[in-house]
């Protein structure tokens, strides 16, 4: 399998870290999401549209994500403290 695309709003960047370990294991988890784009989460939900989303905890933060397969994109759609 090529590796997918990885797509996110530069706006959710604001809410990592600016440097220091928990934003290189964030960053290191969004781009190994290029390889394994079927990577599941400590948890999922469901959006308005009832799409599943998987959601990793990765230090405080939470990542939030859901692969596109028909088009291979996986779309990161939320970064935020992981205890809200």
């Amino acid at each position: 399998m090529r590796p997918c695309e990885v797509y996110l709003h530069f706006g959710l960047l604001d809410a990592v870290p600016k440097s220091g370990s928990q934003r290189r294991k964030i960053m290191a988890f969004i781009n190994g999401l290029r390889n394994e784009p079927y990577t599941r989460g400590d948890f999922t939900d469901r959006d308005v549209s009832l799409r599943e989303r998987q959601i990793k905890i990765i230090g405080d933060y939470a990542v939030t994500f859901w692969f596109d397969a028909p088009v291979q994109i996986v779309m990161v759609v939320d970064i935020g403290p992981a205890d809200q």
